[in-house]
């Protein structure tokens, strides 16, 4: 849960990053309006242009763009609502959401004027209740033929998304324009209607709840009146809470029976190509895959292309800092053969002086050998302990003011004994430690101390360790 909270907070961050261009399309009676906007600026590049795509005849390309231009800019493609099957549906609590798609499928299929496998499929979830969704149904080779129309033309569609939630956006596009009930819990209504298509649309909460759509086939506005009737009628015959007003569009002139229900829209209509953005920017890539009609193997490949170029440039960066590695290891082990090699022939060299009429082979062990030699020779050289240097201690060690007599020394291999007179016990203390600075005279320890006969002097017997 966490993780999926973060991808998804990560993904309103990116979408918040506003591309300098978006195209946006609609299709109308066989031709594409296609519009142009810089949602960082908020402002509308250049105006609905329609393009025929149908091939008929010779005419210039009306789109103010190249080809290469058209096909680095996203495009929003919006399905036409009369083209589309809606529906509201609720999903059981156990389909988790990889099952989602499937159980839509099986849910909407008995609604469909094609076979489910022939269907392209886009919903919306409600925040709120995870088990409703509103599902838009479409004609995959209706789409196809549309697609290579488009990419003929140079165009290729980031997303396709249902019309309605455009006219919807242009019709509510903020609070200020709802006609809702404050705790904005109760439905909100939207008619639109020209010439051709009649479009009537449910909301709650900003999402769309119920829909419908049909060609109108005459001009005269009773008859649309009377078209929009039938389906508010069919919408309360599916159950559907109606609002007490609906927001209607400055074309639709309504009569007396259709007054009392429309409210005059108080902003006027959103552009498509920025109203495209914020439908798409604002959502998480789970949403926006989820609301596209474009899956599976119609899914814009873009990502597909930018990961792959992102890997190339991973892999390249990868191998060339593989290659400095290597550099670098090369350079540091030539720096320690030359070390290894100078150590060498200093060892070499002092080698050579130390053994002076030697063949040097191995410096260390024939050094290691010289030296286990003259240990030996001064072993053997040795005459014992060096009295002459305990005798010298014995009379320069002793600090000014103390003095003492030495009576007796006995020296043996490793030890030695003295005793001697002195003036106090002070002082046989002074002794023992001027003895043990020498560094030559260690553990000593006082084996007896005390008054002499005459009782003014103090006899003193040492122990201790000598080199």
């Amino acid at each position: 849960m966490a993780s999926r909270f973060l991808t998804e907070t990560f993904d309103r961050i990116r979408g918040s990053l506003s591309p300098a261009q978006i195209l946006t399309g609609r299709i109308r009676n066989g031709h594409l309006l296609l519009s142009c906007a810089s949602p960082g600026k908020k402002t509308l590049l250049w105006p609905e242009i329609p393009v025929s795509l149908s091939g008929e005849g010779e005419s210039p390309d009306p789109i103010p763009l190249s080809v290469e231009e058209r096909r680095h800019l996203p495009l929003v493609l919006f399905w036409p609502s009369e083209r589309t099957i809606s529906a509201s549906l609720r999903l059981p609590p156990s389909v988790t959401a990889l099952e989602k798609e499937a159980a839509i499928g099986a849910l909407i299929e008995l609604e469909l004027p094609w076979p489910i496998e022939e269907s392209l499929l886009a919903w919306e979830t409600d925040s709120l209740d995870p088990a409703s969704v509103h599902v838009w149904a479409i004609s995959r080779t209706e789409l196809e033929g549309w697609l290579g129309r488009l990419k003929a033309a140079g165009l290729e569609p980031r997303w396709v998304l249902p019309e309605s939630l455009l006219v919807l956006d242009r019709f509510l596009p903020g609070p200020s324009n709802r006609i809702q009930e404050p705790d904005d819990r109760s439905p909100a209504g939207v008619i639109a209607a020209d010439e051709d298509r009649i479009l009537c649309l449910l909301s709650r909460r900003g999402r769309i709840t119920a829909e419908a759509a049909f060609h109108q086939t005459g001009p005269l506005p009773e008859s649309r009146d009377r078209r929009i009737q039938d389906l508010l009628l069919a919408f309360l015959a599916e159950g559907h809470v109606l609002p007490e007003r609906f927001l209607r569009g400055p074309e639709v002139t309504p009569s007396p029976a259709l007054a009392g229900i429309t409210a005059p829209v108080t902003a006027g209509p959103t552009d498509p190509a920025l109203a495209g953005w914020r439908l798409v920017s604002g959502r998480s890539r789970d949403d926006s895959s989820a609301l596209s009609f474009l899956k599976g193997a119609l899914s814009w490949q873009g990502d597909r292309a930018e990961r792959q170029a992102g890997l190339r440039v991973l892999a390249f960066l990868s191998l060339l800092l593989a290659i400095t590695l290597v550099l670098d290891a090369s350079v540091h082990l030539s720096r320690i053969d030359h070390r290894l090699e100078a150590a060498h022939a200093a060892l070499n060299l002092a080698a050579s002086r130390a053994l002076p009429g030697h063949r040097i082979v191995e410096p260390v062990g024939q050094l290691t050998q010289e030296l286990a030699s003259l240990d030996r020779q001064k072993t053997l050289l040795s005459r014992g302990p060096d009295v002459i240097r305990i005798m010298r201690d014995l009379t320069t060690a002793p600090p000014s003011g103390v003095s003492y007599e030495m009576v007796s020394l006995s020296v043996t291999r490793r030890f030695f004994t003295v005793s001697g007179k002195t003036d106090s016990f002070k002082s046989v203390d002074a002794l023992k430690k001027a003895f043990e600075a020498t560094g030559h005279m260690r553990d000593l320890t006082i084996q007896s101390a005390g008054l002499d006969i005459d009782r003014k002097t103090v006899t003193f017997r040492m122990r201790g360790r000598h080199d």
